[in-house]
């Protein structure tokens, strides 16, 4: 498999989704004609032939007659700004690079947060602006395989509705393959994930018991605890599969997993309930989460539960940089950070369980020291 195609076999039906092949369609938004040939000319040396525009209206004109995969977008044009192009809803419109002077780049900054992509600051270097192309075509290229995955995902997800109305087949049933079917799809990414899934969406469901949630909520709640991380087929496989510390970049990348999993998940309709878990399982209790920096009862109820499972998971099982904590010290550490990071009525309820009641990476860490040495 090459990296820039993902395969798997999914409810009986092969498929598989590829990077794109061509280039992408670019537009530069600049007025000052030396730096315009500057940057068509540095596009050219990776094979892309991109559309120009001096002022607003002009850019305009052509995106009424074009796609455009990549905006290039100075700030300051004679009729206005072009941060007017950048879309609120930053995965659905083009991917947006803003260009700006240096004294501009908290106007940039802005620009992000508002839904561009990155920017580059005046004056630059080739190399530099290479760097910020390349980085905006792997976005885009990641984008347009998470749409291409989403609308096959909506299509399996149709089809195999239609054979059950024609075999009466149990809806539940081909419901829970489904989800399995999707969880499927990221471990041919992160081949680490499908035994995580599953033991956080068992543990999830006996907790949700516990508190005594309806069957509805369960439903939703297994569901999203083991679809949580399926936004991260979205993720470049050279930051998903990092062995060291990601760059600041790099984990900016990565904290949109939950995005990613929301819009993936958000055609399905009978998934609805779940987006909740996979788009708020990253939230903390105090509010310092993300990607919306939610706090207390902000976090859907059924995030706020999967989030304490999540946290054991990854602190009892085995990284390849450390030892799985035995399952009693996981506790410990987890209920000095309730009311941080864990909602403390939910806390309660798990501290009080008896530790038999979770499964673990390694069984026989269940309860005992033996973790670090196992």
């Amino acid at each position: 498999m090459s990296d820039g195609e993902m395969k798997s076999t999914m409810l009986g039906m092969q498929i598989a989704v590829k990077a794109p092949s061509q280039p992408p369609a670019v537009l530069l938004l600049e007025d000052h004609s030396g730096i315009q040939r500057l940057i068509m000319a540095i596009l050219e040396t990776r094979g892309v032939l991109c559309d120009s525009a001096t002022s607003l209206a002009a850019a305009r004109l052509l995106m009424a007659k074009r796609k455009y995969d990549i905006l290039f977008l100075d700030v300051n044009l004679p009729d206005g700004s072009g941060l007017s192009l950048v879309v609120n809803k930053a995965r659905e419109g083009p991917v947006t690079v803003v260009v700006t002077g240096a004294a501009g780049v908290e106007i940039a900054i802005g620009a992000i947060r508002a839904g561009a992509f990155d920017f580059i600051a005046k004056p630059f270097t080739t190399s530099e602006f290479l760097s910020r192309f390349d980085r905006a075509r792997e976005e885009w290229q990641s984008r347009e395989k998470l749409s291409s995955y989403s609308g096959i995902l909506e299509t399996l997800v149709r089809i195999k509705s239609e054979e059950l109305r024609q075999s009466n087949r149990h809806r539940d049933e081909v419901r829970d393959m489904t989800v399995a079917s999707l969880g499927a799809a990221l471990n041919l990414k992160d081949h680490e994930t499908a035994d995580h899934c599953s033991r956080v969406s068992q543990n999830s469901a006996r907790l949700g018991r516990l508190l005594a949630l309806s069957d509805g909520e369960l439903r939703s709640l297994t569901w999203g605890a083991y679809l949580h991380d399926v936004g991260k087929i979205g993720i470049p496989e050279a930051i998903l599969l990092k062995t060291g510390s990601l760059t600041p970049e790099e984990r900016r990348v990565m904290e949109k997993h939950p995005l990613m999993g929301e819009a993936i998940l958000s055609r399905i309709e009978f998934l609805a309930e779940s987006t909740p878990v996979v788009l708020s399982h990253h939230e903390r209790y105090d509010g310092s989460g993300y990607p919306r920096g939610l706090r207390g009862a902000q976090i859907p109820l059924c995030a706020r539960v999967f989030s304490l499972l999540d946290s054991l998971d990854a602190m009892t099982s085995r990284r390849p940089y450390r030892a799985p904590l035995a399952l009693s010290q996981a506790v410990a550490e987890l209920a000095g950070v309730v009311g941080k990071q864990f909602d403390p009525d939910i806390a309660s309820v798990f501290l009080r369980a008896p530790p038999s009641t979770w499964l673990v990476q390694d069984g026989d860490n269940a309860g005992g020291e033996k973790g670090r040495d196992a």
